[in-house]
């Protein structure tokens, strides 16, 4: 019985697949419907925050301080790094090159060759579009206002063709741009090292370790047996920890959260599978295990 208003009805109904359970509505109710992947997807960028609140970064004879987790928290709004694989998050950040932009400055012109990426730090820009080719920009059309954390610029490199907008600066600000070989390497999925159910079984019978990257709160209501729980954002951390002679392999709801802690673990020097398809993958078979209390 779940009624409303209690701690049960904070919780996702029958959230592992394929569905283990029935819920009928015994009174008139409201229920709120959120889509599962979009959740996982901004799971993902927020627990891969990092724990620093600022980052310095030299450019040029410039210094420029970045708030990378405030930053992180900020695109993930946006729909381009939703489809962005989670082990490259990290290293979308290290790629980009931060530069400092006056207001009214171009950042990009319509017509030109698309050769960065670019996503707004601080300060806030202006999209622009002239029709019929006309050369006046005072009878361009205004398109859009963006501000931090929005990115622009991705049209151009993915379809090979003349950029279609101008963008320039409303105020001055810093925008982290991102050259065109790195953007399309860094939107295609890492080689890792991925196993289905049935191989993933076979690594454990031979000692491999699950390791369980979801919220403590949720291994606490439910992990595979023997997992250890290595939430997403202790990863650097809890790594150090590890048997570097044993094999591991990270699992979560549905694969996006552990295949950004597997990156992670992997760096240093551990030998890491993701379970592909996350725990829906594992079916009824498998029966998750509570902790005590």
């Amino acid at each position: 019985m779940v009624k409303g208003g209690s701690s049960k009805s904070r919780r996702p109904l029958a959230e592992h697949g394929p569905r283990r359970t029935h819920a009928v509505a015994l009174t008139p109710l409201i229920y709120i419907r959120i889509d599962s992947d979009l959740v996982d997807t901004m799971l993902t960028w927020a627990e891969s925050a990092s724990a620093e609140a600022e980052e310095v970064i030299m450019s040029g004879d410039d210094i420029i301080n970045i708030d990378t987790s405030g930053l992180k928290n900020k695109m993930q709004h946006s729909p381009n790094f939703r489809k962005l694989p989670a082990a490259n998050i990290d290293l979308l950040l290290e790629k980009m090159e931060p530069v400092r932009i006056n207001a009214g400055e171009v950042v990009i012109r319509q017509g030109d060759e698309g050769d960065y990426f670019y996503v707004i730090e601080q300060g806030e820009a202006l999209v622009t579009r002239m029709i019929d080719d006309d050369e006046d920009i005072e009878d361009s059309v205004e398109m859009a206002q963006l501000g931090e954390g929005s990115s622009f610029g991705e049209a151009a490199l993915i379809s090979n063709s003349p950029r279609n907008a101008t963008v320039s600066m409303q105020t001055d600000g810093v925008l982290l741009r991102l050259n065109k070989e790195s953007f399309l390497k860094l939107m295609q999925e890492p080689v890792q090292n991925w196993v289905a159910h049935d191989e993933a079984m076979d690594k454990i019978n031979q000692g491999a370790v699950w390791i369980d990257v979801r919220s403590t709160a949720d291994f606490a209501r439910g992990h595979l047996p023997g997992a250890i729980n290595i939430p997403l954002n202790e990863a650097h951390r809890r790594s150090q920890a590890l048997d570097s002679d044993r094999c591991y392999i990270c699992y979560c709801q549905t694969g996006r959260r552990s295949s950004a802690a597997a990156f992670i673990l992997s760096q240093y020097g551990l030998e890491v599978s993701v379970l592909k398809g996350g725990l829906p993958s594992l079916g009824s078979n498998i029966e998750l295990v509570k902790e005590a209390g």
